[in-house]
């Protein structure tokens, strides 16, 4: 009699485990309340007396969640169900505790602490389209912080952008040559610039060189000043202009070199170097603001330069990372953005905001949390924790390429390169 109660017990709760596992706690599936979701908020589509609402079409378990895909009716948008995005995150994750069964209550036939409660972990949804809309549900949320220290290094010119609930994530500056970064104050975006910079010291000591524009007064790279990889720094226009002119000036002579070996670019020409220009507050370098006519004209010449820098530059080794804070259409030189095949953005306060860095939505729906952002790598966009680099940590790697006689070694093969290069002839840059 009593194995046969126990029996009941155990097939009972298991079943009611297996239930409430299944809806998390509600009757109903994560497809039923996203739809659910989808008419509470007005997505349906009214057609004569008919109301369309998505169609779901998979739901395919994963290791790490869900993902469900949809048919939307016609006279919707991806862009209609993004907005939405917060509330039907917000339904999934109901108040409501899921339960767990427990063996050994059910051993001593504790009948009350047979199915224990305990608290539901944190949802996270990601939606994308391909012609069909896409939602992925996470059963865990990302980390809310990455240490750089935790990231497995790369020796080559591969920089950690973040991880994602699955991977870590590298940007190849031997790939895609420019970057642009942008993101409210406080999201992240000048501690992801100092990290990618000491990532850079730390892995290609003796292959980078650095010009560093920092516009914010000198606030976030003054640091590195002393580092013998650097061989520009600017924290005003006028410097900024003077440091802008030496790349193009170094870009004539590569491009002489490549001339005589008759070879497209650095790579094939197997020179190691690579000469990243660095620039905090791109919006400092917009003229059309500007009502100093003498400053307005430096300027217009510092976007002129840097427009060509990075339309001309990535066959010479020069890459370029321009970050913002105040990303709208005006701040960031059009022939800029459009050389910027990678980007970065970080919690913005306006879907506008989103579109000047991304050419699209999303980065506004972010979390606030510091670190989080969104890469977009072509037509690949990825949500991610971008690393924290310490200031101690950053200090130390200051700290051993902070070499006076080294940096000295450095200027002194930059001016024999130089004097080399003149040797050939004109090219159309001159």
């Amino acid at each position: 009699m009593l194995f046969e109660v126990a029996s009941s017990l155990l097939f009972g709760s298991m079943a009611l485990y297996a239930k409430t596992k299944q809806s998390g706690g509600t009757g109903m599936s994560d497809g039923q309340k996203i739809q659910r979701i989808f008419s509470n908020t007005g997505l349906n589509v009214k057609e004569g007396e008919k109301i369309l609402t998505a169609q779901l079409i998979r739901n395919n378990k994963r290791k790490w969640g869900r993902e469900l895909v949809f048919r939307i009716p016609l006279g919707r948008s991806f862009e209609d169900y993004h907005k939405k995005i917060n509330s039907i995150q917000d339904g999934l994750n109901t108040k409501k505790r899921n339960k767990t069964f427990d063996f050994q209550a059910l051993i001593k036939f504790d009948i009350k602490n047979i199915m224990k409660k305990e608290k539901a972990a944190q949802k996270e949804i990601e939606m994308s389209y391909d012609g069909m809309l896409k939602i992925k549900i996470y059963n865990q949320p990302m980390p809310e912080k990455k240490n750089y220290k935790e990231i497995e290094i790369k020796d080559d010119w591969k920089v950690p952008i973040g991880v994602t609930r699955t991977e870590a994530i590298f940007h190849d500056f031997d790939s895609i040559y420019n970057m642009l970064v942008g993101g409210a104050v406080g999201g992240g975006k000048s501690a992801f610039l100092v990290m990618a910079i000491c990532h850079l010291l730390q892995t290609q000591p003796e292959n980078v060189w650095l010009t560093l524009i920092d516009l914010k007064g000198g606030v976030e790279f003054n640091r590195f000043k002393d580092c013998y990889q650097v061989v520009g720094y600017a924290e005003e226009v006028a410097q900024a202009k003077n440091a802008l002119e030496n790349v193009v000036s170094e870009m004539k002579q590569t491009l002489a070199l490549l001339k005589v070996k008759r070879l497209r670019n650095v790579i094939e020409a197997n020179l190691k170097r690579r000469h990243f220009i660095v620039i905090d507050e791109i919006g400092e370098l917009a003229s059309h603001k500007e009502v100093d006519k003498e400053t307005k004209k430096l300027k217009e010449e510092c976007e002129y330069l840097l427009s060509n820098i990075c339309r001309l530059g990535r066959a010479m080794g020069v890459r370029v990372i321009v970050a913002t804070q105040h990303p709208t259409a005006d701040v960031v030189p059009i022939q800029v953005k459009r050389n910027c095949d990678a980007r970065v953005c970080y919690k913005v306060d306006t879907v506008s905001a989103s579109m000047v860095v991304l050419d699209s939505s999303g980065a506004d729906q972010l979390p606030i949390n510091p670190g989080r952002a969104i890469y977009k790598k072509g037509a690949d966009k990825f949500i991610l924790q971008t690393p924290w680099l310490s200031d101690v940590e950053a200090d130390q790697i200051i700290k051993i390429n902070s070499d006076s006689d080294a940096k000295e070694s450095v200027v002194e093969d930059e001016q024999t390169s130089r004097n080399d290069f003149n040797l050939f002839e004109d090219t159309p840059l001159s």
